[in-house]
């Protein structure tokens, strides 16, 4: 049972780090009106498929020896994620 209970800590806690900074970008995604670029509707929608299930994996392999590898992954998807539509918005004026 501790197990089932660690795994559901891990799970909520990758979603949360994952969830927020990914949902601020959305915000800032539709704010520049990315949305509406139709050749970035590919790459958002791997990234929100990346976001949606990387935390259940995260949780799954994120303990013991692999938890820093985890988490280092967990704040590589959260930067790039808060990066991307600056980024992406620079790309799409340019282009």
């Amino acid at each position: 049972m501790g197990a089932v209970i660690a795994f559901v800590v891990r799970l909520v806690g990758y979603a949360l780090l994952i969830g927020i900074p990914v949902r601020i970008a959305e915000y800032f995604w539709i704010r520049a009106s990315l949305d509406q670029v139709d050749t970035l509707q590919a790459p958002h929608a791997l990234a929100t498929l990346t976001a949606t299930v990387a935390p259940f994996v995260l949780a799954i392999f994120g303990f013991g020896a692999l938890r820093n590898v985890a988490m280092f992954i967990a704040m590589y998807i959260a930067g790039a994620a808060l990066t991307a539509p600056f980024a992406l918005a620079r790309l799409a004026a340019t282009g």
